[in-house]
């Protein structure tokens, strides 16, 4: 985790992918964690679901990777553009769109086989949680504090009843985040 600290870059690959998924796990599952009881009360294995969607997050890690090289040497002002970015895109419709969509996945269930759905609505979650991942490249991947505040915000967003009304708090918070970075 030391390695992974804000402007320590991110390591290599290898090590980057492994805490990547078990910061995914750690982040995600709470979010997750309803629509894998949903999976399996249509008579889906949530095992698989929740497999496929860890999957779809384990590939985009390899996007984040490369992220996250970007934006550790680019300094401070590039980190606060992203996490402004992703204050932005808090507001956007397809943000909203994404949101709604991973709120209610029984759609995507009786569509679908477990795997299939699985990543559909890894998909659907990446799409609303990419910009909060990229803000948390920005701010250090490896502290346990943006991790959770990040963790926080995606479950408050995802599976509570407030999570309709949340994103513009969060979007508030992002861009006291990225002044915070500026200066």
């Amino acid at each position: 985790m030391q390695g992974m600290a804000f402007m320590d870059g991110p390591g290599s690959i290898g090590s980057f992918l492994w805490l990547w998924i078990a910061m995914t796990a750690a982040m995600m599952l709470p979010s997750v964690a309803p629509a894998a009881s949903l999976a399996t009360s249509v008579g889906r294995s949530g095992t698989v679901f929740v497999g496929a969607y860890l999957a779809l997050w384990l590939v985009t890690g390899v996007l984040a990777f490369e992220a996250a090289r970007g934006l550790m040497g680019a300094g401070r002002w590039i980190a606060a553009g992203a996490i402004l970015a992703a204050a932005a895109y808090q507001f956007s419709p397809l943000k909203d769109a994404c949101l709604r969509r991973c709120r209610s996945p029984l759609g995507l269930l009786l569509r679908h086989g477990a795997f299939a759905a699985g990543l559909g609505h890894g998909v659907v979650c990446l799409g609303c949680c990419w910009a909060l991942m990229l803000a948390l490249l920005a701010l250090g991947v490896g502290s346990m504090f943006w991790m959770g505040a990040v963790a926080a915000a995606i479950f408050v967003e995802k599976v509570t009843g407030v999570g309709a009304r949340a994103p513009a708090p969060v979007a508030l918070a992002l861009l006291g985040a990225a002044v915070w970075v500026a200066l």
